[in-house]
């Protein structure tokens, strides 16, 4: 079934401004369909969570959309894509390093550092249920203007090609929608809270200017992260507090 769902179609650009904005245009157009896959090789105007930009260097890295319509998907909360998502891309870069884990709402992180970013855009109404499942993977780049980030190259000192690693992404989504298919979305949700980066061990919360300790508890399916503090368990919402 996931392989009618996912990767039938990929369009590979050499340069676009956000492979998020080709793919909503196409898509709500009629000119692509549900499952296709837009690749660039350059990213100019990279798009992150909360209007932040997300930086790529050109032909290094793994950038790509995938368009979605949920009702052929079958999928029936929106959350669970986003739980989808994170985990292909978890096992994905799992079979090439280990300690790779997800942090909470969308990040991707191996040995305690960013190495991809998610961002789901959604067109939602009562006649329809289409996403764009943003996609950027750090693989051979090298420099970074944050420091808590690294790339797939960095963490096995082995240069990959990105345009033939899309496949591999492809088989590992395709194996997680095939689990979310047989299995159902709590077997997902509960795969996804089991990798949570920095579950259940302390590590330092901030909220504005205050910064308290916390262990990661788990999430929850409305999006909720749920931190234990002082023996209490309270939920954050994303952008409420950052770790």
């Amino acid at each position: 079934m996931s392989k009618s769902l996912i990767g039938h179609t990929i369009i590979q650009l050499d340069s676009i401004d956000s492979t998020n904005n080709y793919a909503l245009i196409e898509f709500k157009e009629g000119r692509i369909s549900s499952g296709t896959i837009i690749q660039a090789k350059v990213q100019t105007e990279g798009k992150g969570q909360r209007g932040k930009k997300w930086s790529s260097e050109p032909y290094a890295n793994l950038i790509l959309s995938i368009v979605a319509d949920l009702k052929q998907w079958n999928i029936k909360n929106i959350i669970s894509l986003n739980h989808i998502t994170a985990l292909a891309i978890q096992r994905f870069l799992s079979q090439y390093t280990d300690k790779v884990k997800i942090k909470w709402p969308n990040d991707i992180m191996i040995n305690g550092k960013k190495v991809a970013g998610i961002l789901i855009e959604n067109q939602l109404s009562s006649q329809q249920q289409k996403s764009v499942i943003g996609i950027g993977i750090n693989i051979n780049q090298t420099s970074f203007p944050i420091d808590r980030a690294t790339s797939l190259y960095l963490e096995t000192d082995e240069i990959y090609q990105p345009k033939e690693l899309v496949f591999e992404l492809i088989e590992s989504y395709r194996g997680v929608l095939n689990e979310y298919h047989t299995k159902g979305e709590e077997c997902i949700f509960n795969s996804f809270n089991e990798n949570l980066w920095k579950r259940r061990e302390k590590h330092r919360f901030f909220i504005a200017d205050e910064e308290f300790e916390g262990e990661v508890v788990t999430t929850t399916m409305q999006g909720q992260l749920v931190v234990e503090v002082e023996d209490e368990l309270k939920l954050f919402l994303n952008g409420e507090v950052s770790y």
